[in-house]
Parts: C-alpha cells; structure tokens; sequence
C-alpha cells in the first residue's frame, strides 16, 4: 500500500466530497438522522462547488495508491472562549484505512500546519456515540466540554491538547 500525506488542491474538491459522504455513511449510521446521511449522496456536486468557492488551503489529504481516502481539515478554532487555539475542523478516513496509524498519521500532520500558523492548543469535536471519541483520547485529548454542532443540533464532546 503506497500512500502520501499532501497539502490539498483544487482539484481534490471531487475527491474531499466522496470521502465524506463515505466516511459520515460509515460512522455515522444511527447518530444523525438518515434523512441527513442520503440527503450526502444526492448533494455531492453542491458541496463540490461550496469547497472550491471556500478554498482556504487548509486541508491535508491521505492518498492511498493514487486514490484520495481521508483528510483533514484545520485552522483556527471556531469557539471564541479559545481565540488563541486551533482546530481539526474534520477529520475523515473510510473506514477501510482505520486502524492503521493514519488517522494518527494525518492528526500529527495537522498539528504540524497548526504549529506553523502559531497555535500551541488544539481542539477538536466529536458527536456523541462516535467511537471515534475513543481515538480522540487515546492520542492525548482531554475531554473539555460538551458542545452543540449546530447543524443538525446534535451534541458533541470537545477535547483539548497542548500541542
């Protein structure tokens, strides 16, 4: 299995779109309503054009024999009780990959381009029943508090590292 971790392009908006109706698919079953998770697979050329008009550059992407299957997004964090920490803002594996160091993989890459933009902080949310919660504080998050992603208005879990 080859695989690179490489800053986002343009061109990846297809590729960042599939990996999160994919991924939330995957995960998310039975924690956000299924209206929400079809609604994913009918919207995919909206959310496409919505990255590219929002392209920040702030994204790293795991590429896995030539094909894009996970990413993360970062920069600074969206609650203001934090102004001076960043944020994975989502992170994202088909689940296929998990369990093989790269979701560690694309977190210590993450804190990587957080450091660079001169954050020493970072959080990071998660919906309840994810059990990716568990790879949060396993890779050092100490759970902070819980949060509302408002969105869909479904409650999450939020940790904190020093990084």
């Amino acid at each position: 299995m080859n695989y690179i971790i490489r800053k986002v392009t343009i061109t990846d908006a297809h590729d960042i779109t599939r990996v999160v109706t994919i991924s939330w698919n995957e995960t998310y079953k039975g924690i956000v309503p299924d209206e929400e998770l079809e609604k994913l697979k009918h919207n995919e050329k909206e959310r496409e054009e919505k990255f590219i008009n929002n392209y920040n550059g702030n994204v790293i992407v795991l590429e896995i024999d030539n094909h894009v299957v996970g990413f993360a997004n970062y920069g600074k964090a969206h609650d203001e009780v934090y102004p001076n920490a960043g944020e994975i803002i989502a992170l994202y594996l088909i689940k296929k990959y998990q369990k093989n160091g790269f979701g560690r993989m694309l977190v210590n890459k993450a804190i990587e381009e957080l450091k660079k933009m001169g954050y020493n902080k970072m959080i990071i949310a998660c919906l309840k029943g994810n059990p990716t919660n568990e790879f949060y504080k396993h890779i050092g998050g100490v759970y902070l508090k819980d949060g509302i992603y408002k969105r869909l208005n479904l409650e999450e879990n939020i940790y904190l590292y020093d990084i």
